[in-house]
């Protein structure tokens, strides 16, 4: 079965660097997903490729991210016929083409979602000139995020997403074991508290994520290294070291990446001092093998 499946329309000009990293994030927060974004720059006129329209039959929804420069501002004459837009023709084909998947594939969808959604900046099409082909676009009920504001709108914008589409993000895609009454009574960090332990040099690239939950709190950071091996080495020390401390954490490994997000599932998903700690030692483990492999070379 294949993932629920996104698609990003946007104009290379106007919002590419956004597009990416809402790629990332997607991938990031929610589970069982796959996000296509099409890199190539279309030349002027050219048709939908094939390839396009194929990323699209296969998608489940398609996210028509909209900046500043989207389409020309109201009243000013469109820099190119809006028939050989491509970008028009990816909205249209998006609204228009069935779901190319089968029934067991639509995640009960029935057809194709599509969500506008604007980057800094407002969010009404009527600051746009806009092609009569694009009209349906205004009957859509719209998002907005601005990259100013990215850390602290991303994961409640993603929530109502996930929420519309009956998908899951990570936190709760993943089975945990009962919470052990005592671990249960360990006292939580206030934000306040938190942000101040986390400005100490110890805890270098450490920093908090809600994942879209207004009550839960991680610890996060993404560990870099030369290679698979001194990854695989990293995580079989931290491995170790979680057995003793009977404390796990939330991890991926990506060739020499390994993403982590620490939480105490037992506090109601807060961070404690079993959090801390276990960061602590993990940047102590990181810099050892770093040290190693200076020392090798």
């Amino acid at each position: 079965m294949q993932p629920f499946t996104f698609f990003i329309s946007y104009r290379r000009d106007d919002t590419a660097p956004i597009a990416l990293l809402l790629k990332s994030e997607i991938e990031r927060r929610l589970r069982f997903v796959r996000v296509w974004v099409d890199i190539d720059d279309p030349r002027p006129g050219e048709p939908l490729s094939a390839r396009v329209q194929q990323s699209i039959d296969s998608s489940h929804a398609t996210i028509a991210l909209i900046g500043r420069q989207w389409m020309p501002q109201a009243g000013k004459t469109l820099a190119s016929d809006p028939t050989t837009d491509r970008l028009v023709d990816e909205l249209v084909y998006s609204n228009e083409a069935p779901l190319a998947l089968p029934q067991d594939e639509r995640f009960g969808q029935g057809r194709r979602l599509l969500v506008p959604l604007f980057a800094d900046c407002a969010p009404d099409l009527r600051q746009f000139s806009l092609p009569r082909r694009l009209e349906f676009l205004a009957r859509l009920e719209p998002e907005q995020i601005g990259f100013a504001d990215w850390s602290r709108m991303i994961g409640p914008l993603l929530d109502r997403i996930a929420v519309r589409l009956s998908l899951k993000d990570h936190p709760d895609a993943d089975a945990y074991p009962e919470p052990d009454p005592a671990n249960a009574r360990t006292q939580a960090l206030g934000d306040d508290e938190l942000a101040r332990t986390l400005r100490f040099d110890d805890f270098e690239g450490w920093y908090v994520d809600s994942f879209g939950h207004a009550d839960a709190r991680y610890l996060v950071k993404a560990f870099m290294f030369r290679d698979f091996d001194q990854a695989v080495d990293f995580m079989a020390r931290v491995s170790e070291h979680c057995r003793v401390l009977d404390h796990h954490p939330e991890w991926r490994n990506v060739f020499n990446q390994v993403s982590v997000s620490l939480t105490t599932w037992d506090a109601h998903r807060r961070v404690t001092l079993y959090d801390l700690e276990l960061a602590l030692f993990m940047n102590r483990v990181a810099k050892t093998i770093a040290q190693a492999r200076q020392g090798a070379a």
